[in-house]
């Protein structure tokens, strides 16, 4: 009887373990990605992507959280500074860039490990960008925005 309780425990154990890492790696949220605009209005016609650089960003020294880039090659390119992601809901501000800058308010349609799970095309961001110069507001949009994992 002995010998057969030692070796129910170990595997016991296993599965367990197991089950945790299994369940660990499911709730896995890194919103790592390109996020594109879908039928961008005249006033953002010029932003190539939306740039989140997710957990990969964040353990950077200094952190990086990610980028507006615009299509021209020569652009400057609009730094994100420190986005918050509250469950599904992301806000963040950018550089200034000439004066210029852009804050978003959104919500993600579901969350994951983005990089991983490389959901192409999938719209999984809707929110509102803001183009700002100075405290004027020059655009204002709600807008959806598919994803990429990038090359």
């Amino acid at each position: 009887m002995k010998m057969k309780l030692f070796k129910t425990i170990p595997v016991f154990f296993m599965f367990c373990a197991f089950a945790v890492t299994a369940f660990a790696q499911s709730s896995t949220n890194d919103i790592f990605g390109y996020y594109m605009i879908e039928k961008a209005p005249k006033a953002f016609a010029d932003i190539s992507e939306i740039h989140l650089a997710g957990n990969y960003g964040a353990a950077q020294k200094p952190p990086f959280y990610g980028l507006i880039r615009l299509k021209a090659k020569k652009a400057k390119d609009f730094k994100l500074l420190k986005p918050t992601l509250d469950g599904k809901n992301l806000t963040f501000s950018t550089t200034s860039v000439n004066g210029i800058s852009y804050t978003f308010t959104g919500t993600f349609t579901r969350l994951g490990d983005f990089p991983n799970e490389q959901p192409e095309g999938e719209i999984l961001l809707k929110g509102t960008l803001t183009k700002l110069k100075g405290k004027a507001i020059l655009a204002k949009a709600n807008l959806s925005f598919s994803y990429t994992a990038g090359d």
